[in-house]
């Protein structure tokens, strides 16, 4: 049996109510209602390397959204730190604007505090790099509050997604994507205009020093080279911060 347009609200059958067009038009609604509660429950529960938003945000206003901290919370943040000892601890700038700034982070595990308050700021055109025992920095903070650029992780966690490169400690490869499809991939999914993308492909190969290597397959790669074509998918686009861990693990000199 098949179906017309002049059939689309017309009942099918006599013994049940049956209408194509009807039913159509359900479909239609209920795909834009599962797909608005998998947007929202992605929300409030991204899993593990998300940042989780309260289940009322979609309540909040629009200018939260995207709302910046204001220059007064980082000359709070500042004063706080002048009545800390100076051997330990060292003082914001009044006329530095910090990029990305920790504050009262804290971990505890039953009545020990591993990490309690700590707070860092995180300047532009700087290197910090942060040491512990192995596997310190596996589990999640239970307080404290993170922003980038002025942008809360908690309420603009996909802007600030933007700006960050990130080199993991172990290499996420394709086994039968070369090099350079590699960087291709990742430049698409960065939104470079696809006019730059051959450019700024050549641009990280020489930095990362793989251009003759350029079509070799993943799986052909050596530990080092791998650890390489990392670094160099966390640079494309030119982001603004840079998250590297153990990047050199691996690279021979």
């Amino acid at each position: 049996y098949y179906v017309t347009y002049n059939d689309l609200y017309r009942n099918l059958f006599d013994f049940y109510p049956l209408y194509m067009g009807i039913l159509m038009l359900l479909m239609l609604i209920w795909s834009v209602i599962y797909m608005i509660l998998a947007i929202y429950i992605e929300r409030i529960n991204p899993g593990e390397f998300g940042v989780a938003l309260p289940w009322y945000y979609i309540f909040q206003s629009l200018n939260c959204y995207k709302r910046k901290v204001s220059p007064s919370s980082h000359r709070n943040s500042a004063i706080e730190l002048r009545n800390i000892d100076n051997k330990w601890f060292q003082t914001k700038s009044e006329s530095t604007q910090s990029y990305v700034s920790i504050k009262n982070l804290t971990k505890k595990f039953k009545k020990f505090y591993a990490v309690s308050n700590l707070s860092l700021e995180f300047y532009q055109n700087e290197v910090c790099c942060l040491l512990g025992h192995n596997g310190a920095g596996m589990l999640e903070s239970d307080n404290g509050d993170i922003t980038v650029d002025g942008m809360n992780i908690t309420s603009n966690i996909q802007n600030i997604r933007k700006k960050i490169g990130f080199c993991p400690q172990y290499d996420i490869l394709y086994d039968e994507l070369s090099v350079k499809e590699h960087l291709e991939l990742i430049a698409k999914m960065r939104h470079i205009d696809r006019h730059q993308i051959d450019s700024c492909v050549d641009d990280i190969l020489r930095k990362i020093n793989l251009v003759n290597d350029k079509q070799t397959l993943a799986k052909n790669l050596s530990g080092g080279m791998k650890r390489r074509l990392s670094v160099g998918l966390s640079l494309i686009g030119d982001p603004q911060v840079l998250i590297f861990d153990e990047p050199t693990s691996g690279i021979g000199k």
